[in-house]
């Protein structure tokens, strides 16, 4: 009987010491628009290298983020430690509210300086670009370039992602906005083009056969090839989209030392190796092997529309309006 007394005794304590444990680990709260399996693998990796800190994630699109912190700006204080969305003139916005803290990762030198807010208020840590996908079982000469899903033969047969939810669109749109004009987009409407939600739908949609191409991002169709889907991708000729998606620590955080290791972790070899492992996304970093057949970053840089950042910032708002009212009003 005193043995088993004991024995329970023990287990309390043991249980007790567990949940002990588990509370004192840092909650560390960051409001992402990555999607939800990769930032899961991201989780697992940052907290294996840093078991005091419990990485908790919101996601959703980086339309929804953006609400979220406006609402909670507008209820007295932002609850996130961190932000990583796709919209980067957004980071500009947040920081013009003074919303951001300036971090200077010892990481950034490793950079290149188009990634690296000069005072740290945000980095471009996560490396992707709109391209053209197409299913390759039934198409054999894809479009080559944007102007090319104008073609008659493409008429009812293209899809894209809206940019009310995804920020990468946001970007898209303000790019071929000022290459193109809005006509642009009249002509996408008048040719049956699709909006969907986001460009995981636009590249499943294209994946399935159910449009023949589509508007969506090249690390989302290496990681569908990669698992045995019938799609390819195309660098456009007349530029892709490049999007550095930043990443920046709130200014009001509590958790300020937790939020620097986790920008210092993305940006580091380690957290560059995950996002291509788990993401299949192009590194920051020369000194990080990126995925099977995928262009460096100077490369995508170079075969990539020039979006000036003063021209993005102010136009982007325009240019997201004006795809909404003519291709989905």
């Amino acid at each position: 009987m005193r043995k088993n007394l004991m024995l329970v005794l023990v287990l309390s304590f043991v249980a007790a010491a567990g949940i002990v444990g588990l509370a004192e680990k840092e909650p560390l709260l960051i409001y992402t628009s990555c999607p939800t399996e990769i930032m899961s693998a991201i989780e697992q990796d940052f907290e294996a290298l840093n078991p005091t800190i419990d990485l908790q994630v919101y996601r959703s699109g980086t339309g929804t983020v953006q609400a979220k912190i406006a609402a909670e700006k507008e209820a007295g204080r932002i609850l996130a430690d961190l932000i990583w969305v796709a919209e980067y003139s957004y980071c500009e916005t947040l920081k013009d509210q003074d919303l951001l803290f300036p971090y200077l990762s010892p990481q950034a030198a490793s950079l290149p300086a188009s990634l690296v807010q000069p005072e740290g208020y945000y980095y471009g840590a996560r490396v992707f670009a709109m391209v053209i996908c197409y299913n390759s079982l039934y198409v054999t000469e894809p479009p080559t370039s944007w102007l090319d899903l104008l073609d008659p033969k493409w008429a009812g047969q293209v899809v894209t992602g809206n940019p009310q939810y995804s920020g990468s669109n946001v970007v898209t749109c303000a790019a071929l906005g000022m290459t193109y004009g809005v006509n642009y987009f009249e002509q996408l409407r008048a040719n049956g083009c699709t909006v969907v939600q986001g460009n995981s739908q636009s590249a499943a949609e294209v994946s399935s056969g159910a449009y023949l191409i589509g508007f969506t991002l090249d690390n989302m169709v290496r990681d569908l090839k990669k698992a045995g889907s019938p799609i390819e991708l195309v660098y456009p000729t007349d530029g892709a989209v490049l999007v550095p998606s930043p990443i920046a620590i709130i200014k009001t955080t509590d958790h300020l030392a937790a939020a620097k290791a986790f920008v210092d972790y993305v940006l580091s070899p380690n957290g560059q190796k995950a996002l291509v492992t788990f993401g299949q996304y192009v590194p920051a970093r020369t000194d990080v092997v990126g995925p099977v057949g995928a262009p460096t970053l100077a490369e995508l840089s170079a075969q990539s529309i020039s979006l000036p950042m003063d021209f993005f910032k102010c136009t982007s708002n325009f240019f997201t309006e004006q795809f909404v009212e003519i291709m989905l009003e």
